[in-house]
């Protein structure tokens, strides 16, 4: 009887999650914190991009 009602509210938390997903997250201001991760996945990129071309260029010059 007990793993039915854990059951249940497993179910009932994921259904609250989905449901309420873009609610919860304005809440916690989790977008801002994406949109942060995104802005230092894409200098971070840029940056590997930068020392990638700089080192094939200096192989060139050796």
């Amino acid at each position: 009887m007990l793993k039915y009602i854990i059951i249940a509210l497993v179910g009932f938390g994921i259904y609250i999650g989905v449901t309420y997903k873009d609610q919860i997250e304005d809440l916690t201001n989790s977008r801002s914190l994406e949109d942060v991760q995104d802005v230092y996945e894409d200098i971070s990129d840029k940056a590997s991009d930068t020392v990638g071309e700089l080192s094939d260029k200096l192989e060139e010059l050796k």
